[in-house]
């Protein structure tokens, strides 16, 4: 699939971007060289000096790029972006670009298709938000119309994560003509169908959502210019994937931006198949934990677990709230909560599937100002979302795919903040025991002397890479 927005040969020429006016549909617009500039930036790297300095850059800041794009930038003024979108950049306390968004702005402002690989926290959202918010903007201001299709599109595999990226965009976007709808279960359809038809900038929502209101309610989509699947090693490699198609083709040929904090062998043929001529940004080393945060894993017997717990939890040196902790189940997740409770004397909640999407916001709300100090969550919270304030997590069920502990352990860290992870391991995890060896030696953690032993952890006798996911989140 070619760019969305493509460079001509006569810069003053731009496409109408799909426009609203059907008398414009398909026609050239001529736009002043200031209008010409904003609809669509461009980093040129024409001098071989040039490359050599953005090349100097990029090693600098630990990026890889596969394909063509510009050169970093090294602030967000640099970046072309409305005047207002900069005072909102700053007002969300942003000093200045996190090396994932020094390149991925610039590519997604040249209407780039990109896979994005970078750690959790390393402020991957705003990397496409803000070109997202920008473009749609200048689309707005440029092409004045009634009828305000969507423009953009992000995907995401839960709904809190969709809650988030959603209430980070109209922060961003606040005073710009820019409206979003957030399209979950758990809300009532009829007030989310309501919200787009009054005229929104940009959808945000879960693919199984998404789907039922395509099928059951005639949204127009011809307008999208913006299609982001975050997680996306996630969305394409589970059951998620068909309804993430079904919804793209119900686009026009976006430009496509995926993102996530770990790679598979075949994601990179599968983003493919999504986008043509898909460049590829990693920052960092994908399927490595964050660097900030310290693991510690500890050898303990499944029916110790819960001891092992308490004692950390009632240790004025271990223990550092708020703290989230991980299971496999849901019924896991409302058993040890109440256990901890019940034992410590301290209130802990649980937060997972099924528990509806007003008790979810309640409690999140609840945990991040204070009102109790751990949150038993299952995989609703290992992806993405940004727990501020959260510098410490216990892994107690390790998962059984090491991808999904690299993104759990990773909400203990935002934006280079340490944090700490601590991992309970026994031989029922022996499918993961050598890639979990591999993880912890490269964030130089120490390795406990029975997995150190373990036939299982050199790697001829584990399940090998891609293991089963638990299906209850």
């Amino acid at each position: 699939m070619a760019d969305s927005n493509p460079i001509h040969d006569d810069p003053s020429t731009i496409p109408s971007l799909s426009t609203d006016d059907p008398n414009d549909a398909g026609n050239d617009v001529k736009l002043s060289s200031k209008d010409q500039r904003d609809a669509l930036p461009v980093w040129n790297v024409n001098s071989r000096g040039d490359q050599i300095q953005a090349e100097l850059l990029r090693k600098k800041l630990d990026i890889h790029v596969k394909g063509f794009v510009s050169a970093p930038v090294l602030s967000f003024a640099s970046c072309n972006l409305p005047d207002k979108l900069l005072h909102n950049i700053e007002g969300a306390g942003y000093e200045m670009p996190t090396p994932v968004q020094m390149q991925a702005i610039p590519a997604a402002s040249m209407g780039k298709n990109m896979l994005v690989l970078a750690d959790t926290g390393s402020g991957k959202s705003a990397s496409f938000l803000i070109p997202i918010i920008s473009r749609c903007a200048i689309h707005r201001l440029t092409y004045v119309s009634d009828k305000k299709k969507p423009l953009a599109m992000v995907l995401t595999p839960t709904r809190e994560l969709s809650i988030q990226v959603e209430e980070h965009a109209k922060l961003l976007g606040k005073g710009l003509p820019f409206k979003t709808a957030l399209v979950v279960g758990g809300d009532a359809m009829a007030r989310q169908i309501y919200r787009i038809q009054q005229g929104v900038e940009l959808i945000v929502g879960t693919p199984g959502r998404l789907v039922d209101l395509l099928t059951k309610h005639e949204i127009e989509l011809d307008g999208v210019m913006t299609f982001v699947v975050d997680e996306v090693d996630c969305m394409l490699q589970s059951g998620f994937r068909d309804q993430v198609l079904q919804i793209f083709t119900a686009l026009s040929q976006p430009q496509v931006l995926m993102y996530s904090a770990t790679m598979s062998d075949s994601l990179e043929k599968m983003a493919n198949s999504l986008a043509k001529d898909t460049v590829i940004i990693t920052v960092g080393e994908p399927n490595r934990p964050n660097k900030a945060v310290k693991q510690l894993a500890i050898w303990v017997e499944s029916k110790q677990k819960k001891q092992k717990l308490f004692d950390i939890l009632t240790s004025q040196k271990h223990f550092k709230p708020p703290v989230v902790i991980y299971v496999g189940s849901r019924l896991g997740a409302d058993l040890l909560a109440n256990a901890i409770t019940v034992s410590t004397g301290m209130k802990a909640v649980s937060i997972h599937g099924e528990k509806s999407m007003t008790e979810r916001r309640e409690i999140m709300q609840s945990f991040m100002v204070g009102e109790f100090p751990v949150v038993v969550a299952t995989g609703v919270l290992g992806r993405g979302v940004d727990l501020l304030g959260v510098r410490q997590v216990i892994v107690f069920d390790m998962p059984n795919s090491i991808k999904e502990y690299v993104h759990q352990i990773g909400r203990a860290s935002r934006m280079g903040e340490e944090g700490e992870a601590i991992v309970f391991i026994n031989d029922e995890n022996k499918n993961v025991f050598a890639e979990l060896v591999d993880v912890l030696k490269s964030g130089a953690a120490a390795i406990p002397r029975e997995l150190i032993n373990s036939q299982y952890a050199t790697g001829f006798f584990s399940g090998g890479k891609g293991s089963k996911k638990r299906k209850h989140r």
